[in-house]
């Protein structure tokens, strides 16, 4: 008999990882070491994990879609010489295994010198060896409630999780039609909901008005070149051309319509955005009212307003 939860795992599913994803990293990470020419460096601690990890279901896929910053805390010691500092990850990510590492001292001299070079070359990858394993591990540990059994043959089972880190790298750069797939005929007949959220920011109304409208600012939480201006009458494209529309009106701290599509919607649907601005007394709430969104991408469109636009901005801007 099929499970009626969800029938070949097709429909959206999603999990906030990001809890586990801190106890795990710290358990990892805490006590990583590496020692040579009479040196020996290791992390100390995990002072903090902050970001997104999330684990879904889509069409039978299960994705593990992360981006966090971690700071760990570092020692090393030569002899009588004895240093400490601190390490900054800025990005670990589902999409890249590229680390770059912000080493910083507790002083700095001539005699302590070689040991922060030696926590640069030498301990850094020891600590990349630990989050090879990362996106596997969440997988493994998260991912067993979210997935249905269906008794796929084991030769398919093994393509299918050998494509999982290509799809979720492919939606974030907008190259992702597995992902929110719809037919693209034209003239095609379909229907449509209305879509509607109502997160809160901590930070001035203006603020998050030019964090969603200032090319500069939405580069930062899109992670890549934004083509927008905040004028009304102009198009946008965001997330390399995976999501585009025309800014209809504007007022400057409290209001912004527009059209918006994703790239994979019926060739020339747009739905319509609004998003107004709320002012509390410590805090902005957005409310986010979209109509047309096509009826199968209900779904995904709420859970893509959250993960690329509200968390993000969380995550770059706090």
């Amino acid at each position: 008999m099929a499970d009626w939860r969800n029938v070949g795992n097709w429909h959206w599913k999603e999990k906030n990882c990001l809890g586990w994803a801190k106890t795990y990293l710290k358990k990892q990470l805490t006590g990583v070491a590496a020692s040579g020419s009479g040196i020996d460096a290791s992390v100390t601690s995990v002072d903090s994990v902050t970001g997104d990890v999330d684990l879904n279901v889509r069409k039978g896929r299960l994705l593990a879609i992360y981006d966090v910053e971690v700071k760990l805390e570092w020692t090393a010691q030569r002899g009588d010489d004895k240093l400490t500092g601190k390490i900054t990850i800025p990005e670990v990510a589902h999409d890249t295994d590229a680390y770059v590492y912000e080493v910083t001292a507790s002083k700095a001299s001539a005699e302590t010198l070689a040991l922060r070079d030696f926590v640069r070359t030498q301990l850094t990858p020891q600590i990349s060896k630990k989050l090879e394993q990362f996106t596997e591990d969440l997988k493994r540990e998260n991912g067993s409630e979210m997935i249905i059994a269906d008794d796929k043959p084991a030769e398919e089972a093994a393509a299918a999780a050998a494509a999982d880190t290509q799809l979720a790298k492919d939606f974030k750069e907008g190259r992702s039609g597995a992902e929110v797939a719809v037919a693209q005929t034209q003239g095609a007949t379909f229907g449509t909901v209305e879509v509607s959220q109502t997160p809160e920011f901590m930070c001035a109304a203006e603020n998050l008005y030019a964090t969603l409208t200032d090319p500069q600012r939405v580069a930062v939480w899109t992670r890549a070149p934004a083509e927008i201006k905040p004028e009304a009458g102009t198009k946008f494209r965001l997330f390399n051309g995976h999501i585009e529309g025309e800014i209809l009106a504007l007022v400057p701290g409290k209001r912004i319509e527009e059209t918006w599509r994703v790239a994979t919607w019926p060739a020339g649907h747009y739905s319509r955005v609004t998003i107004e601005l709320e002012q509390l007394s410590n805090a902005t709430r957005l409310s986010l009212k979209q109509s047309g969104v096509p009826l199968n991408e209900e779904d995904a469109t709420k859970a893509n307003w959250e993960r690329y636009y509200w968390n993000s901005i969380k995550g770059s801007f706090g």
